[in-house]
């Protein structure tokens, strides 16, 4: 246990000195999170929401600040998504502006060093990684959508991390806040990639202030290497008579913890939260949700699926408050679970918290493997076995999948669905 305990505070010290290495002098806020993580110390299995996350996985490793990648148009314009989009590169926690747009229609864009803003980024749910990030991000992206306008193409968020040597793992962190004033309209499109198979870990984090009778819609796709590590944060304070949506499609990475938490904090606005996850070999991919439902007559929506090949892990653990003042309140949590391997696992726990009793909640949860029935009657058709799995899994991803508007968008994520199945990712 004591060499246990050594090897934490061994990985908590290496972090803490990326932070001396990447900075002259460290800010008030970044030191504020720094002293947050070395108070709350990296999570233990004991922790019940830190049980089935690997974190031995990263007890040994040695981390290092990425060097310089040196990138060229080719790989941006293979890798990159080909939709009509204000584009922002990141490379290793920086952005890259000869990559990126220099014109950024309706949105006004920041970029900073430091966090200097006034806008309300504390955490919902707060914990170590989150601070982990805050205090290592390089640079800190500040996005605003002045009242009443429509973004007419979505802002498109490339994160681009690289590998380092065999024994070490190059750390990038990215730290994005989103103001979207009352009665406007934006799509974020959020976008994790590996540069190469080497190890690495990704850390990001964005937060996004809702404004009244405003459209938000937010796409979170991690794309990364089964060598990378990537733990991400996502937070949404919504105001009154807004719509919202937000799906994270969590298909890459050896380990992955992807957390998004939620406020309602205005009366009559919708919210929908979605992920899938399809981890393979002997992944870990973890999605978490949060949500508060602080005001009344507002309705949430969430519905999350995995498909678990080979020997992979998946995790789903979705909370959702229903607070006194929340009258009127309808919501619900799905949890969809598909096993291919025989050695495939998942863990589910969709949970309920409601202290108000004029409200219509609910939450579900399934777990199971392909039904030999439909493969049966698909073979009567004339359709291989093989074809008929296939059928029948695409089938059970495409209530996520057609909530994509964008068809460019929806090719890209089914072309990475494929590549999983068929063994062809890095």
């Amino acid at each position: 246990m004591v060499g246990f305990c050594s090897r934490k505070n061994n990985i908590i010290e290496q972090w803490s000195s990326l932070l001396n290495l990447g900075h002259e002098q460290i800010s008030k806020e970044r030191d504020i999170h720094r002293k947050q993580l070395l108070r709350l110390g990296l999570p233990e299995p004991k922790q019940s929401i830190w049980k089935y996350t690997p974190l031995d996985r990263l007890i040994d490793k040695k981390f290092v600040l990425p060097t310089s990648s040196q990138l060229g148009c080719d790989f941006i314009n293979k890798e990159a998504f080909t939709i009509d989009a204000v584009r922002l590169v990141f490379i290793d926690g920086w952005f890259v502006p000869e990559f990126s747009d220099d014109q950024y229609d309706a949105f006004s864009i920041k970029i900073s060093q430091e966090f200097g803003q006034k806008e309300d980024c504390s955490p919902i749910i707060s914990d170590f990684f989150l601070h982990l990030t805050e205090s290592l991000a390089r640079q800190v992206i500040f996005i605003h959508l002045e009242s009443g306008i429509i973004a007419r193409r979505p802002l498109y968020l490339l994160h681009i991390s690289s590998g380092s040597a065999s024994n070490t793992v190059s750390t990038s962190h990215y730290r994005h806040h989103f103001q979207q004033d009352d009665r406007s309209e934006a799509t974020v499109i959020e976008h994790y990639i590996s540069l190469d198979k080497s190890s690495h870990f990704t850390g990001s984090r964005l937060t996004v202030s809702v404004g009244n009778g405003a459209k938000f819609t937010h796409y979170n796709f991690s794309f990364e290497g089964k060598k990378s590590y990537h733990i991400s944060h996502n937070d949404l304070k919504i105001g009154c008579a807004s719509e919202v949506c937000s799906h994270s499609f969590l298909l890459g990475a050896g380990l992955t913890r992807h957390q998004t938490s939620a406020q309602l904090n205005g009366e009559r606005s919708n919210l929908i939260m979605n992920s899938l996850m399809i981890p393979v070999g002997q992944e870990v991919c973890e999605s978490r949700t949060f949500l508060e439902h602080h005001a009344g007559y507002c309705q949430s929506s969430q519905i999350h699926k995995t498909i678990v090949c080979d020997c992979a892990r998946a995790v789903f653990n979705g909370i959702m408050h229903v607070l006194k003042g929340a009258n009127k309140t309808k919501g619900y949590i799905i949890n969809r679970n598909m096993l291919l391997g025989s050695f495939a696992e998942v863990d589910t726990q969709p949970h309920l918290e409601i202290y108000h009793d004029d409200v219509q909640c609910g939450h579900g949860a399934t777990i199971g493997d392909i039904d030999k029935e439909k493969v049966f009657y698909l073979q009567s058709r004339g359709i291989d076995e093989a074809s008929a799995h296939r059928m029948i899994m695409y089938a059970f991803i495409s209530e996520l999948t057609t909530m994509i508007s964008n068809d460019l968008l929806k090719e890209a994520l089914i072309h990475r669905i494929m590549k999983r199945f068929s063994g062809g990712v890095l």
